[in-house]
């Protein structure tokens, strides 16, 4: 992503290796393929310490001298105008593609990306950067940028000093390789450690990546006689590097520990490429060397900076999915960074001796792209209206909804009576269970099952967003439950009567036994029984919380939801509360340890479920499970103003249907089928008609708004399904 070597010849295969990287990243993020393209950003920092270091290099040999304040000019007019561009750009369209909340989020990820801190502002805001269930920040990719301007900062620093300590004319070289191997090892080694207990925060520290920086600068001290090989040996390690480099890009997969051992292989082998390159041209390296690979390398800047706001935008904005839209996304991304590239950045580079040839062919071609936007915008204003959003493939995302067109709007005009409900043809048997010990039996909707139904459906058949939507936009942080009492409910301490304890502390016990989808249905059965009965919620966050063997990412991790949940049984067995309800994601079905899919995976949840209800049903009056939201989007995802809320429907996974299914089979136990509560036929909108309420708080978790709306049917199922309140 950075410019040539300043005073030392273009070589033509460090164009290719940045086009390859370019290429990759953008194919990660786009298609999902290939699986480790995100570490083209891997090959760009060996790169880039290798092309600088360089400089420095070259410049002590030529003059005797370092000039910092020349090195930090040349990278400040290489740097700051396209990335300053593009933050103003994604900055300026934020308000037109998004709910106010989620633009004011926006404008502080360009404060932090034009500081050339985002990679410190994301670890300490803990956004996962493979976390699909909410979509990212179109400025998430200024991590990478601010890693390599930290760098840039200190490094010529460092090298001035350890220059000036070896003394010598000649030691220098060996001073400057000595401190990169030094740095190199010191990064290594925290990157090991951090990989493992703090991945967030390990992939965007600039201390983990120091050591890819480190590497490439390392190569470049090594004076050009250093490397003394064969034609045939350069164009075979040239070779080896290159093959190296696209097998990390495509065997690697996010699971991977990152930066470390992820990057491993990209690094390596794009250090044999740069090793093959020194002292004379390895020959034969056509892939890397040829016309299109060499200009793909020229814009690869812009390439890369341009192309994820547009990833990010393409679901806000385009009606169309899958190719097409993946299609109008590369057309963008190259479209923009050519012109960008001619009338931004060159400009600047060769100020006074601007190519004005290539400045007028890049205005032309800027006035053809605005002319060709808005001439589709007039003729086809449905193709710029917005598409569904979903989350990307990943195993436990949103899926679009069925296709073909959503069910009519009802009149609801007037509000539903019992007379009219009960013969509605929308009452249609709910999955609910009766309380047996052979088996789930369906329960048909009630009149409180058929008000949610007639206001989904409602919002199915809407064009347009209620007017007065709750929470409105711009009040979206008050969809999570804002009561401080709430924050014990993280990981309940079971010995603290107060630990998130909610109802009539007098009364008779409920407990809601979960992880963090626990949290609304809190809210749902403190509505529905808080007046009589105790709600004691016995939850923590990221636990799966039936016991089955899930992959957490490391087993140390574990541990605390093994101890919370062991912590839960001897509470139970000490409290014997009258109904204990449990309620959990079903992401953990799909990331289990044996890596079961299917079937198998269905199987293996019901025997944890069924463990679970064995081991406390004898102290407990009634064991309940209820169905959990299913993934979708996060409302400040789909929201646009003026914006169709079509674009925010989704569908209903399959494996969540599969593990659904499977826990109508546990025994001695009474299931609560919630999929009403959120879907009609197979189509799940983002909010009810019948009372304006947004339905998720993000990707997943039911709104503490709607939550509540929904403990008369909870009453209602529960009644029903023959449990005693």
């Amino acid at each position: 992503m950075s410019d040539g070597p300043v005073g030392g010849p273009r070589r033509a295969d460090i164009q290719g290796l940045r086009a390859l990287a370019v290429l990759a990243v953008i194919g990660f993020h786009l298609f999902g393929w290939p699986g480790g393209g995100y570490l083209g950003v891997d090959a760009f920092f060996v790169v880039s310490g290798f092309v600088i270091t360089g400089v420095l290099v070259r410049e002590r040999d030529r003059t005797g001298r370092i000039s910092l304040r020349a090195f930090w000019l040349r990278r400040a007019r290489r740097i700051l105008p396209l990335a300053l561009l593009v933050i103003v750009a994604v900055v300026a369209i934020a308000p037109w593609a998004w709910a106010g909340a989620k633009v004011a989020s926006i404008r502080g990820d360009a404060l932090w990306a034009t500081l050339f801190a985002a990679n410190w502002h994301y670890a300490a805001r803990a956004d996962t950067y493979f976390d699909t269930g909410s979509a990212p920040s179109p400025l998430l990719h200024y991590w990478s940028l601010g890693v390599e301007e930290q760098f840039y900062a200190v490094w010529p620093l460092l090298v001035v000093l350890v220059v000036a300590v070896a003394g010598g004319v000649h030691r220098h070289r060996a001073a400057i390789a000595a401190l990169a191997v030094v740095a190199g090892g010191a990064s290594v080694a925290w990157a090991v450690v951090q990989s493992g207990s703090d991945p967030t925060s390990a992939y965007y520290s600039t201390p983990t990546r120091v050591w890819e920086l480190a590497l490439g600068s390392a190569l470049a001290a090594q004076p050009a006689g250093a490397v003394r090989l064969a034609p045939a040996a350069r164009a075979a390690l040239s070779w080896a590097g290159l093959a190296t480099l696209v097998t990390a890009y495509v065997l690697v997969t996010p699971e991977t520990g990152s930066p470390w051992p992820a990057a491993l292989g990209a690094a390596v082998g794009t250090a044999l490429v740069l090793v093959a390159g020194i002292g004379a041209p390895a020959p034969g390296a056509v892939l890397l060397t040829n016309p299109v690979s060499g200009y793909l390398g020229d814009i690869s800047y812009g390439l890369y900076l341009w192309h994820f706001p547009l990833v990010v935008l393409a679901p806000v904005v385009l009606a169309v999915t899958g190719a097409v839209s993946a299609a109008a996304v590369l057309a963008g991304t190259l479209a923009l960074a050519v012109i960008s590239h001619h009338l931004v950045e060159r400009p600047v580079l060769d100020a006074p001796g601007v190519r004005r040839r290539g400045m007028l062919a890049a205005a032309m071609g800027l006035v053809l792209l605005v002319v060709g936007v808005a001439g589709t915008a007039s003729a086809r204003p449905d193709l710029l209206s917005g598409g569904t959003v979903v989350a990307a493939a990943e195993p436990d995302g949103a899926v679009p909804p069925p296709l073909g067109e959503g069910p009519e709007s009802p009149d609801t005009s007037a509000a539903p009576t019992p007379a009219t409900t009960a013969q509605s043809p929308t009452t249609r048997p709910s999955p609910t269970a009766t309380p047996t010990a052979t088996g789930w039996a369906p329960v048909p909707l009630g009149v409180t099952g058929t008000r949610i139904q007639d206001g989904l459906r409602g919002a199915l058949g809407s064009g347009s967003w209620p007017a007065d939507l709750n929470p409105s936009p711009d009040q979206w942080q008050t969809t999570a439950d804002q009561r401080a009492e709430m924050s014990a409910c993280t990981a309940t301490d079971a010995a603290d009567p107060e630990s998130c304890t909610f109802g009539n502390r007098k009364g008779p016990e409920i407990i809601v036994y979960g992880d963090s989808i626990g949290f609304p249905l809190l809210a749902t059965v403190e509505k529905a029984y808080g007046k009589t009965y105790k709600v004691r919620g016995m939850t923590k966050i990221a636990c799966a919380v039936n016991g089955v063997d899930a992959n957490y990412g490391k087993d140390e991790w574990a541990l605390p939801c093994v101890d919370h949940r062991k912590m839960v049984l001897d509470y139970v067995r000490r409290v014997k509360p009258k109904v204990l309800i449990m309620t959990e994601t079903y992401s953990w079905a799909v990331r289990l340890t044996s890596k079961a899919k299917g079937a198998a995976s269905a199987k293996e949840w019901l025997a944890a479920d069924q463990a679970f209800v064995d081991s406390v049903r004898g102290n407990v009056g009634t064991v309940v499970i209820v169905a959990p939201s299913m993934p979708g989007v996060a409302f400040l995802d789909c929201y646009r103003p003026g914006g169709s809320p079509r674009r925010c429907v989704t569908g209903i996974p399959a494996w969540w249907e599969r593990t659904r299914d499977v826990e109508k089979k546990v025994q001695h136990a009474v299931f609560v089928d919630t999929t009403h509560w959120y879907c009609v036929d197979g189509r799940c909108p983002i909010f009810t008609t019948t009372t304006g309420t947004v339905l998720k708080g993000d990707y997943l978790h039911t709104s503490v708004q709607y939550a509540r709306q929904l403990a008369p049917d909870l009453a209602y199922l529960l009644r029903a399904s023959g449990v005693r309140l």
